[in-house]
């Protein structure tokens, strides 16, 4: 019974966990691109200084009415991007999808 019990908090925590680190928070700044097909497309630097196209599939509703991002106007402007990832698991396909949930527009010359 007591080994039962262990295994069951175990698998519980273990489940709990990676929820945990699947919503984790990430930050990153970056330069908007333009609307994508899949999404929204920022220009940012890894930490070996090298430009990485990234995509995001979602940007809340509620950034989106700050932000208008499908006008060209922001085009070229320099955001820090908060976003989350998400894995996603559809038949026998697994998809990681992130959502922004913050953006933060930066002056010339300002940085993360």
């Amino acid at each position: 019974m007591m080994r039962t019990m262990l295994i069951f908090i175990f698998l519980i925590s273990s489940g709990i966990s990676s929820t945990q680190e699947a919503s984790k928070i990430k930050k990153i700044e970056g330069v908007f691109l333009g609307r994508v097909e899949d999404g929204y497309s920022f220009c940012c630097q890894t930490a070996l200084a090298m430009e990485e196209i990234v995509v995001f599939d979602e940007i809340l509703s509620v950034i989106l009415e700050k932000h208008p991002l499908h006008e060209d106007k922001h085009i070229g402007e320099n955001f820090i991007i908060s976003f989350t990832e998400h894995l996603g698991v559809w038949e026998d396909d697994k998809k990681e999808t992130s959502t922004v949930i913050r953006l933060q527009k930066l002056m010339p010359g300002q940085h993360l």
